[in-house]
């Protein structure tokens, strides 16, 4: 009675006759006393021990059936059509040696995936583990001016400490996004410790190189230390101009015909270190804060970044006494719906601006130069 082989997902392989020997398959069938059997099953079995080993794929393959590429080194499965490579798996701490494209190593070391290309071992992940030395990853942050956004930070990191974000806006991180030592993040690059106005002074962290000669101005006492300058001095008073013809003096007594930036401002003390554009009262512990009144008749003006004219500037610093914009045209955080032109006064939300209705005697900040359609942003405002 002939032998009828069926395969796992029960279709006919072959019918083996008695005493028969069927070579449909790479392994050779025996059929119901066939002579010399035990030869045909023992040869059978060193095939499967060594996964059909040779330079060449077998004849005759069935899907599933494994096969040992002995010129690459390298383990194949025939899916139905052809066979296709099984990358080997290193677990190891060294690099493995004679790896085949695709192989994979699990580095032990650095806790990282890699993947050999022909050439090398290129990671795959995770760029952070418990052992990488420095990395650039992103990360979403909530801003803490609207806790319903997500903005997207690129950080650049030593050991698991952040060292430097990138950004396209300003904003507040929330929580412990980005750790303790960025406060606030400025569109652009931020360095660690940075305060409202952008300075790490207090961190120690700087951006090294020829702009370091900028750091000489912190510590002059008669002159700004530039390269190339030309020096005048009158009357014990030393002034020094630089290339571009700059000129840099401990005090200038003439007649201004124009001025650089665009608004008139004064340092006053505040009870917190606040960002440019964020709008201020009279009040608080110290002689300015925040208000979240609307339309507060207390109001300040706004935290300037640039004044025309600096009065009252030896009162403290940026930190300390923030130049309150008082005329002029300056940035300005608002919320809401802004149209050119509109009255702005104080909001219900701490240091926003908004547009006022009919506003009353003293709650009138300034007029919006620009417009926004929704939400949080920064407007220049022409205060008033």
């Amino acid at each position: 009675m002939p032998y009828i082989i069926k395969k796992t997902n029960g279709t006919t392989l072959t019918t083996i006759d008695d005493a028969a020997l069927d070579t449909t398959t790479d392994l050779s069938l025996v059929g119901k006393n066939y002579s010399g059997y035990g030869q045909v099953v023992n040869q059978n079995f060193v095939k499967l021990l060594e996964n059909f080993s040779s330079s060449s794929q077998p004849a005759n393959p069935i899907q599933g059936q494994l096969w040992f590429n002995n010129s690459t080194k390298a383990l194949n499965v025939y899916d139905g059509t052809a066979y296709k490579g099984i990358a080997n798996v290193y677990i190891q701490s060294t690099i493995p040696r004679n790896s085949a494209r695709g192989d994979l190593w699990w580095d032990t070391v650095n806790k990282q995936l890699k993947s050999f290309d022909g050439s090398v071992f290129v990671l795959i992940g995770p760029p952070q583990s418990s052992a990488y030395k420095s990395s650039w990853t992103s990360s979403d942050i909530v801003p803490l001016e609207d806790p319903n956004s997500i903005i997207t930070v690129l950080k650049g990191l030593i050991g698991t400490n952040p060292t430097i974000t990138v950004a396209n806006q300003n904003f507040t991180p929330s929580g412990s996004d980005l750790d303790t030592d960025f406060d606030v993040v400025k569109k652009g690059v931020t360095l660690p410790g940075a305060d409202a106005r952008g300075s790490t002074t207090a961190s120690g962290y700087y951006f090294w190189g020829t702009a370091a000669e900028a750091l000489y101005s912190n510590t002059a006492t008669t002159a700004l230390t530039v390269s190339n300058v030309s020096t005048a001095t009158t009357a014990g008073t030393i002034a020094q101009r630089d290339v571009n013809g700059n000129l840099f003096a401990n005090t200038f007594i003439g007649i201004a015909s124009s001025s650089r930036y665009a608004d008139l401002a004064e340092r006053y003390e505040a009870d917190a270190v606040y960002d440019v554009g964020t709008v201020l009262v009279i009040g608080g512990e110290k002689e300015v804060t925040v208000t979240d009144k609307y339309a507060d008749t207390r109001v300040a003006g706004v935290v300037s970044i640039n004044p025309a004219y600096m009065m009252n500037s030896e009162a403290g610093n940026d930190e300390t006494h923030p130049y309150i914009a008082l005329k002029g045209r300056v940035p300005c955080k608002v919320i809401g719906t802004i149209a050119k032109g509109d009255l702005l006064i104080t909001s219900g939300y701490p240091g926003y601006a908004t547009v006022g209705t009919n506003p009353a005697a003293g709650t009138i900040i300034g007029k919006a130069l620009g417009s926004q359609s929704e939400g949080f942003g920064v407007i220049e405002v022409l205060v008033i």
